[in-house]
C-alpha cells in the first residue's frame, strides 16, 4: 500500500511539473524567430518539403504573429487558451485559424503540435532561426 501512494505522489508531482504554463509560453517562444525544422506524423519525422523551406513561426509580445506555413504568409492575432498548454492563431484578413498545443519550450528547439479536421496530428519541431 505505501509503495501505491508513493508511486500516486510521484506520477502527480511528475504531471504538475509537466504542465506548460502561459509565463512560459510568453517567455520562452515570444520575440524568436522559429524555424521548422522538421515535421512528424503518425511517428515519423521528416525534414521540410521544397514547399516548407522557409516555413517559420514569430509570436510577438503584443499578441502579434507571423506564421510562414506552407510557404504561405499569414499574420494575425494569438492568444494563450485554457487549459493554458494550447495557442491559438487566428489571421487578421481571411479564415485561416490554427490551434497549436505546446509540447515543450526550450532555448534554442521547442515542439508544438497541429491536430487538423482530421484528427491527425502533427508535431512541429522548431530550432531558433
Amino acid at each position: 500500500m505505501k509503495n501505491i501512494l508513493t508511486l500516486l505522489f510521484l506520477f502527480v508531482t511528475v504531471s504538475l511539473h509537466a504542465q506548460i504554463t502561459a509565463d512560459q509560453i510568453k517567455t520562452g517562444l515570444t520575440g524568436k524567430e522559429w524555424k521548422i525544422s522538421k515535421y512528424e506524423v503518425f511517428g515519423v519525422a521528416e525534414a521540410a518539403k521544397p514547399e516548407q523551406s522557409n516555413d517559420k513561426i514569430l509570436l510577438n509580445a503584443d499578441m502579434t504573429f507571423t506564421i510562414v506555413d506552407n510557404g504561405k504568409t499569414y499574420k494575425g492575432k494569438w492568444s494563450i487558451l485554457n487549459p493554458v498548454e494550447y495557442i491559438s492563431c487566428k489571421a487578421t484578413t481571411g479564415s485561416w485559424t490554427k490551434m497549436y498545443k505546446v509540447i515543450s519550450i526550450g532555448e534554442k528547439a521547442s515542439v508544438i503540435q497541429f491536430k487538423d479536421a482530421d484528427l491527425i496530428k502533427t508535431n512541429y519541431y522548431l530550432e531558433v532561426k
